[in-house]
């Protein structure tokens, strides 16, 4: 017998608060990378906003700990001034995974 599995399905209230950590985590990512190919910003800001969701609890989402969550999520990044075509760490792609 196959087991029903409910939706996960979002309140109001959830969907404001992880659209606020969503801007303020993307504010953190711009400020730690800052010479980052723009270009890549939506692929960037779609992957955060996955992760954002598979991290959220419906119904018991708090701002900041779903910040805090996302943050520590994500590899540590630091702007370098690097030449083109030097491997750089993604904050949004495993730390193993240079473009």
């Amino acid at each position: 017998m196959d087991s029903f599995k409910r939706p996960c399905v979002f309140l109001p209230l959830d969907l404001e608060i992880i659209d606020l950590v969503h801007e303020a985590a993307w504010a953190q990512i711009e400020a730690r990378d800052p010479f980052r190919n723009r270009n890549e910003d939506g692929e960037r800001q779609d992957a955060l906003r996955k992760r954002l969701f598979a991290l959220a609890t419906p119904g018991a989402v708090d701002f900041d700990t779903l910040y805090d969550n996302v943050l520590a999520s994500m590899p540590d990044t630091r702007a370098t001034f690097s030449e083109v075509g030097t491997p750089q760490i993604d904050p949004l792609v495993d730390e193993g995974t240079a473009r």
